[in-house]
């Protein structure tokens, strides 16, 4: 088993340095180039262990292993961006520390490959599968998952399998995902606003330019946010200017002075924002205690309550969670300001019935948009399935243990009977869609013992 851990760590190397965030398509790369070479390098691998290939026009691809029922294996070759400030280079796999480091280590590209190689390592061995075993690569996960759609348009499903893409023990329910679009007329103080960088990620910088006001710029300091002022005016009497609206109001501004003020925040899953620490709420707040404008105050109490309070869509889960909300990204044109929202729900509730109270809650919303949703997952804790998968985890792992509910949303959701099943382990201090994402190389040797385990038992 050495011998395959290592050249594991080796291909996890060379997937990490492709930089395989979704850009705008090219002629045959629907998500951009990056992806398409990821999906390339993989699909060439999985030839190369001698597993029969296909790709799906570059939005997916699949491998596969043997002969009779299929059985999925679902995982995905996308990231999401590296934003924020990272000790060693996002895309280098650079390994320090007892640590692989780089954007997809855990999520998700670290699981797939300890899936492959458990797989390759028991073909080595001389066992025969009695499933022909699917690799199903996605590249657009992190996106809109248009790729699995596009392969539910021709390729055939498998009725069971699991997707490595959350946590240790089992998975066996899924809470519903909506990922939605609102506008509303943009505030005249406000010249522009941007932050994030995908609705599915805590936004870890804000920036926002605004009308100059005394008030807003007393707020931005005492926060520590940083500032700078423009406007010709402005950047002519700079020092005299800031002496004054120090100590007094100016009722009439300069026409042309603005404010740029910045937000810096801690990144985390969208399904888990109390984990983050979010830059767009700082900016709200900021023009909230202005007293800037009250829509903008609105907003702010809309969404600095991530389990949805603010908007009215609070909602107990039970065993499956309650409701999460994360505001993920902010923009602005002319006209408008645009907040994504990610909402993970419980199956008691609808996202029909999330869209009207966000309506009710917010009137002065002109434009409500879904871009994307999935439905709640649940699968028997009972079931041979997820049973197996835990009785494998437990072997390794020398634990007894129990299956759990997530937030997260993982193309298990596509097949009848499919669970989500690591890779981060209970008591971990996951770094998902952070800064310095990394994960310990005993951790990784760990995932492969507890692949190869649930493979075997499941497929052989």
């Amino acid at each position: 088993m050495k011998a395959t851990k290592e050249n594991a760590i080796k291909t996890l190397v060379d997937l990490i340095q492709i930089e395989s965030v979704e850009t705008p398509a090219q002629p045959g790369m629907p998500f951009g180039k990056e992806n398409a070479r990821a999906l390339e390098y993989t699909l060439d691998l999985m030839s190369s262990f001698g597993a029969k290939t296909k790709n799906v026009d570059n939005y997916c691809g699949w491998a596969e292993f043997g002969e009779g029922e299929l059985f999925g294996i679902l995982v995905h070759l996308d990231v999401v961006p590296a934003s924020g400030v990272w000790t060693h280079p996002p895309f280098s796999g650079t390994i320090a520390d007892g640590k692989i480091f780089g954007r997809g280590t855990l999520d998700d590209k670290g699981p797939a490959v300890a899936c492959i190689y458990s797989l390759v390592k028991l073909i080595q061995e001389g066992k025969v599968p009695k499933k022909r075993i699917r690799f199903i690569f996605g590249c657009d996960e992190e996106g809109g998952w248009l790729d699995l759609k596009r392969y539910m348009e021709t390729e055939e499903v498998p009725d069971s399998g699991f997707s490595p893409d959350a946590d240790f023990p089992v998975i066996y329910a899924e809470k519903g995902v909506l990922h939605a679009r609102i506008s509303l007329k943009k505030p005249d103080s406000i010249y522009s606003m941007k932050g994030g960088s995908a609705v599915n990620m805590v936004p870890d910088f804000c920036e926002v330019s605004v009308v100059f006001s005394d008030y807003v710029l007393k707020a931005a300091l005492r926060m520590g946010l940083p500032t700078s002022l423009s406007g010709k005016s402005m950047l002519e009497d700079l020092a005299d200017r800031l002496e004054e609206k120090l100590q007094t109001q100016t009722e009439n501004p300069r026409e042309g002075d603005y404010i740029i003020i910045d937000a810096n925040g801690k990144s985390a899953h969208g399904s888990t924002p109390h984990k983050g620490e979010s830059a767009l709420l700082k900016i709200l707040e900021c023009l909230t205690i202005a007293d800037e404008d009250p829509t903008i105050s609105k907003l702010y109490k809309a969404f600095s309550s991530s389990d949805g309070n603010g908007l009215n869509i609070k909602t107990y889960g039970g065993k499956e969670g309650d409701l999460t909300l994360n505001v993920g990204k902010v923009s602005t044109d002319e006209k408008n300001i645009y907040f994504d929202l990610d909402i993970r729900y419980p199956a008691i509730t609808t996202k029909e019935v999330l869209q009207d109270r966000i309506l009710q809650a917010l009137p002065e919303i002109n434009n409500f948009s879904i871009i994307d949703s999935h439905d709640p997952l649940y699968v028997d804790p009972n079931s041979a399935l997820v049973q197996t998968l835990l009785a494998a985890y437990d072997k390794v792992m020398g634990t007894k243990s129990e299956p759990i509910a997530i937030g997260g949303a993982t193309y298990a959701r596509f097949l009848k009977h499919g669970v989500a099943f690591g890779p981060e382990f209970p008591g971990s201090n996951p770094t998902i869609h952070q800064p310095d994402e990394n994960i310990a190389i005993d951790d990784f040797y760990k995932l492969i013992d507890i692949y190869y385990e649930a493979i075997k038992n499941l497929c052989f």
